[in-house]
């Protein structure tokens, strides 16, 4: 059995108090702390690291931008169709469905269109002005067509009332035209219908918008 001295001995000679322990102690924390700030400190540096150098996300994809709707049918633009323009002469109207056919008109009739879109002409007894418009529709009678409201002179005219009230009461229901060679037609929604030709068919008539 070892005595205390023989252990004192072993240990250096010097007896280690508790004081003692606490001291040596704190000196390796103290001389551990330079360490693990450095550990501390390449710690934070490789999470600052590995945040710069995490890929970033890919940019949002935009939304497709919004296409107008395309209509399936070809536009004419108000007042603008060349064919159109000019000067036509009734050579014939017809009640719905064709009925009631009335045919080279005298006194001539005729209409004349513009590209500031207005259409004037003469009735049968008086001369007569007023808007249309080229809606740019595909109907089943040609173009899209509004014409009106119609103002004309105030003459009366015992052979011709009947038939310019007719007339213009078609025009201004015309909600069509179409165009066949030299021939115009204009439509209502019932089937009516004013034929127009490009030509005058009256003996001393002079053409005119050509």
């Amino acid at each position: 059995m070892i005595s205390h001295a023989g252990w004192i001995e072993s240990h250096g000679g010097l007896p280690i108090s508790a004081g003692d322990t606490s001291f040596i102690k704190e000196r390796a924390i103290d001389r551990m702390k330079p360490f693990l700030h450095w550990m501390i400190a390449c710690i934070v540096l490789v999470i600052i690291v590995a945040g710069c150098t995490q890929p970033s996300s890919p940019p949002a994809t935009p939304p497709p931008a919004t296409q107008p709707a395309v209509s399936p049918f070809p536009t004419v633009a108000p007042g603008t169709d060349a064919a159109l323009r000019g000067t036509w002469y009734l050579k014939a109207m017809t009640g719905p469905g064709g009925s009631s056919p009335v045919q080279t008109i005298s006194p001539q009739i005729d209409a004349t269109f513009t590209d500031q879109g207005v259409v004037s002409g003469f009735s049968g007894c008086n001369h007569y002005s007023g808007p249309y418009t080229l809606t740019g529709e595909v109907l089943q009678g040609g173009w899209g067509i509004g014409v009106g409201p119609v103002v004309s002179t105030l003459m009366y005219c015992t052979d011709t009332s009947d038939i310019e009230a007719r007339y213009l009461t078609h025009l201004q229901n015309a909600a069509s035209y179409s165009i066949t060679g030299y021939t115009l037609t204009l439509t209502d929604n019932v089937g009516s219908a004013l034929v127009f030709q490009r030509t005058p068919y009256g003996p001393t008539a002079v053409p005119r918008g050509l």
